[in-house]
């Protein structure tokens, strides 16, 4: 076994209160001792307090959670001598919305975690060494911005790469510098977008997120999650699953392992890795096959019924010029046609004669045999019978012919699908294509309790725009010649980067390449609350303050479950941190550019709550002080029914129909959905032989990503651990708790192996990714596949990541 961690050994920050901290690191500084990260063995985590702060006092603060969890949840925090005390959800006027999960809780230690980044510091080693020295605010800032100039001076504005990842503090900073600084702001990311890349087209949902919401569940009949962990990704909606289950919905989970959410589930399908659009494949054959499905939802709101040349392809119709499905403007357009019964002979869809189209027959029309897609369609899924189906997905007819029979006639039916799990392999799109063609066949959209989509934000809610601040006209990106998923594949004109959280190593797959990547540009900046992955790389380092901390009374004005919050201060910076706003105003002041910024979060919160219209018509900056820092949208408190979308067929197409054939992927074979196995973890490939084991990643209820991965307290209960079923550990001698190697061509990592009867054999999982300080040696990224289903430039979405679409091998370490 190869002895090199890919991301080094970075050390970490261990807690001190303030004033014990600024004598020791004088003495240690004095001493010339200062050298690895910023580690400093002390254990008084819960003694970091501001120096200043009354001891005595007790005070309640307010304010919105995490975004990056999907929640966003008010929260009441007490604050006693000085430190975050205890955390708890805050009163509402619908107890509902009166929330928090163990992530939220957790926070009173996390913000004092051992890994906080302390004071300013720079490279002095290696990049991947964790070697740095302390400096101070002004030395970094200055060294950042000539550092920036110089390499913008040399290959030009799109030269630089401006990031913020959702690790960040996530306040209402960060959202200047890439603009002002014209540099190139990565895109497209590869993440989360599989499954909605196959479903935008039909459904044009926004970002994968369901158009109704999760609380109609409970109206549904038969819920399916579809690769969906709701019980540990998205913890505070849960709820919504067993509100439904009490209201007498069937739910049902597909995963290839007994995640919490198939716990809570009326069923369990354990599906190989990858096969979930053979399931979904197999109940179309099975729906078409015995008719189930809904012709007059069909004929009115789908384009079933539109006309093809049987030849070519193409759709029939008059070509016109608009914007296409990319959003790119003066494109061709075809205006489709249907067969009128009535007139006997085809005619625009949207004409008058168009009232009783037929989704059956073939026609000859201008010299050219023409068909509807819905008999392409049934053409196409005949070759997907169960006995394929089950032969693919490893579950068996009678399972894939009840699965059909709940969706299609134990409705409203609902399909949650999630953005992990079969999301992260090469097939995701033919996935969403899927699900888009099970939709429109059953007609289980825009009616209360159906739909499809990502409900884990809880979807359809109220919401609202509060305003921009005014920026001059040169800010803007550069133009976008280089996308996340891309940096370890294919060359790039990116030489600096200044990235606010870690979106290097916790985003890209094939994380030796990517490090490669990192190593290669002229400067590297990072400002995080953490000792992050990707710190180690950094030729300075700055340290921002969490959510909790402030210099100023409130900060982040945000919109979350029907309500608007404001985040009040609850403590003094820790250390030498700077808050979000702070310390972009003091970058952009080296450019003399802090000039268009707000001087303070107190302008940049009532420039953004003045004169507000629709559902936030009346709510100011002092109503929302005056009311603990959260104030109803118009129309979100209702006690009965909190975040009900609209239940309307509201498809957002042009034709405003679901358009379900994708004419500018004919010569890709998918202008219909084609199934085909994903890139690596198939059953058929060849590499098998050399690595049996399919590799998966996905949620754990104790972090998000990569964020809380400094806690203690979840430490103590969740480090670094693949699981596995007993019978592929048996075969490698492996016994509960040992340390394993895992590892393929691309990489290796050693972690601690579980065994679990409740996973597939021959998969593996692993909680996504944490700091890479936390393994013995590597890191999960190591292995995980960076291949692009080049098709995918075609999609809203671009290329995803296969995080998912891994093979490897375990041996015991």
């Amino acid at each position: 076994m190869k002895d090199s961690s890919t991301f080094g050994a970075s050390s970490s920050a261990h807690a001190l209160t303030r004033r014990s901290f600024l004598k020791t690191t004088g003495a240690l500084a004095a001493a010339g001792v200062l050298g690895v990260g910023c580690s400093l063995a002390h254990n008084e985590l819960q003694a970091l307090a501001d120096e200043n702060a009354d001891e005595t006092a007790e005070k309640t603060c307010y304010l919105c959670h995490n975004f990056h969890c999907l929640g966003g949840c008010g929260l009441k925090v007490t604050v006693r001598d000085g430190h975050l005390a205890k955390i708890e959800p805050r009163q509402m006027p619908d107890d509902r919305y009166r929330k928090v999960c163990l992530r939220g809780i957790n926070e009173v230690q996390h913000v004092y975690a051992t890994d906080r980044l302390q004071y300013p510091m720079r490279r002095t080693g290696e990049r991947g060494e964790g070697k740095f020295e302390r400096i101070s605010w002004e030395e970094a800032i200055h060294e950042i911005a000539e550092n920036v100039k110089a390499v913008q001076e040399k290959y030009g504005a799109g030269s630089l790469y401006v990031k913020k990842s959702v690790e960040a503090s996530l306040g209402q900073g960060f959202s200047f510098t890439d603009v002002l600084l014209n540099a190139e702001g990565g895109g497209l990311t590869g993440l989360d977008r599989g499954i909605a890349n196959g479903c935008e087209p039909a459904l044009q949902t926004v970002n994968a997120n369901s158009v109704n919401s999760i609380w109609e569940w409970k109206k549904a009949a038969t819920v399916i999650n579809l690769g969906n962990n709701i019980c540990e990704s998205g913890i505070i909606w849960s709820q919504a699953l067993v509100e439904a289950r009490e209201a007498g919905a069937k739910v049902i989970t597909f995963d290839p392992r007994f995640s919490p959410t198939a716990a809570k589930s009326d069923q369990w399908v354990p599906v190989k890795p990858a096969e979930d659009g053979a399931v979904v494949l197999g109940m179309i054959y099975h729906i078409l096959d015995q008719g189930w499905y809904d012709q007059e939802f069909m004929a009115a709101h789908t384009s079933l019924p539109f006309l093809v040349d049987v030849e070519t392809g193409q759709l029939v119709g008059e070509v016109e010029t608009g914007v296409n499905r990319l959003g790119k403007e003066e494109q061709p357009i075809v205006h489709s046609m249907v067969f009128s019964q009535s007139a006997g002979a085809p005619v625009p869809y949207d004409a008058p004669e168009a009232a009783d189209a037929m989704l059956e027959g073939t026609w000859n029309y201008e010299g050219r045999q023409v068909t509807t897609q819905f008999m392409l369609l049934k053409d196409q899924m005949a070759q997907y019978d169960l006995t394929w189906a089950a032969g693919r997905s490893g579950i068996d007819e009678a399972t894939i012919i009840q699965l059909a029979d709940d969706y299609a006639n134990r409705g409203p039916a609902i399909i949650n699908y999630g953005i992990g799990g079969p999301d992260k392999y090469a097939n995701a799109d033919v996935l969403g294509h899927s699900i888009a063609i099970l939709v429109a066949l059953t007609g289980n959209y825009g009616k209360a309790g159906a739909g499809a989509g990502f409900y884990n934000s809880g979807g359809g809610g109220l919401s609202g725009a509060l305003n921009a601040w005014p920026l001059p006209e040169f800010a803007g990106l550069a133009e976008n010649k280089m996308r996340l998923y891309e940096v370890a594949s294919k060359p790039n004109d990116i030489h600096a980067a200044i990235t606010f959280g870690d979106a290097f190593t916790l985003r890209a797959a094939n994380a030796n390449a990517t490090v490669e990547w990192i190593k290669s540009m002229d400067f590297f900046a990072i400002i995080d609350i953490y000792h992050s992955s990707a710190v180690d790389y950094a030729d300075i380092v700055l340290p921002a303050c969490s959510k909790f901390e402030n210099t100023e009374d409130y900060k982040n004005v945000r919109i979350s479950q029907n309500h608007v919050y404001i985040a009040q201060k609850c403590i003094d910076p820790l250390f030498e941190s700077k808050t979000d706003l702070e310390i972009e105003r003091l970058l952009m002041a080296e450019w003399g550019y802090d000039q268009y910024l707000p001087q303070s979060y107190d302008e940049l919160n009532r420039h953004q709550l003045e004169n507000l219209e629709g559902p936030l018509e009346g709510i100011t900056y002092e109503k929302l002080i005056e009311n603990d820092c959260c104030l109803p949208l118009a129309g979100g408190d209702d006690p009965i029914e909190p975040q009900v979308g609209y239940h309307e067929p509201v498809i957002k197409t042009p034709t405003g129909r679901i358009e379900l054939y994708y004419e500018d992927l004919i010569d890709e074979g998918q202008a219909l959905p084609t199934y085909e196995p994903c890139n690596e973890a198939f059953d058929e490939n060849p590499a098998k032989e050399t690595y049996p084991l399919v590799f998966m990643q996905g949620k754990t209820r104790y972090r998000i990503h990569a964020f809380f991965s400094a806690s203690a307290w979840f430490r103590q209960n969740y480090t670094p651990c693949v699981t596995m079923h007993p019978t592929d550990a048996a075969a490698r001698g492996i016994a509960e708790g040992d340390d394993v190697h895992i590892f393929n061509d691309r990489g290796e990592f050693v972690c601690r192996a579980v065994l679990d009867e409740g996973i597939r054999p021959g998969v593996l999982f692993m909680a996504e990714t944490t700091y890479s300080s936390y393994y013995k040696q590597g890191f999960l990224q190591n292995v995980t596949n960076s291949n692009l289903q080049e098709r995918c430039y075609k999609m809203k979405f671009g290329p995803q990541i296969n995080y998912n679409d891994v093979l490897v091998q375990v041996e015991k370490a």
